[in-house]
């Protein structure tokens, strides 16, 4: 065997998972009260940064007139282009609304026809 073949060999055997071992059983630890403070503590100054910045940049931009413009022409544009695609989007909303709400009037008529007929039995029963 030459040195080639014994550090392919070496290197070969370390670097590749058994097949026969399991991996971890266990569960992580859960976190403690520190690191959930932390890690919320941190995801509030990210949030507020990104914010903040977000704002500033859409200030700038829009305070252009061409932004506004090109703005503009893009949603006109794109607004002309899917035209029918939102008044049938906007049609199957008003429709699944009107059915929504006549179910709903549909179940409070039942409750409150199952709470007369309640009442009725109880006056009864005295």
């Amino acid at each position: 065997m030459n040195d080639i073949e014994k550090t392919r060999e070496s290197v070969g055997d370390g670097h590749h998972k058994n097949s026969a071992r399991k991996g971890k059983s266990g569960r992580m630890a859960p976190a403690t009260r520190g690191e959930t403070l932390v890690k919320g503590v941190l995801m509030g100054f990210i949030i507020s940064g990104v914010t903040h910045a977000s704002k500033n940049i859409t200030r700038v931009l829009f305070r252009h007139p061409l932004v506004l413009l090109s703005s503009g022409a893009v949603t006109g544009y794109l607004t002309h282009k899917y035209r029918k695609e939102i008044v049938a989007i906007g049609t199957q909303t008003a429709m699944e609304s009107k059915h929504f709400v006549l179910r709903q009037k549909e179940n409070l008529l039942d409750l409150v026809a199952e709470s007369r007929e309640y009442a009725g039995e109880r006056d009864k029963s005295k």
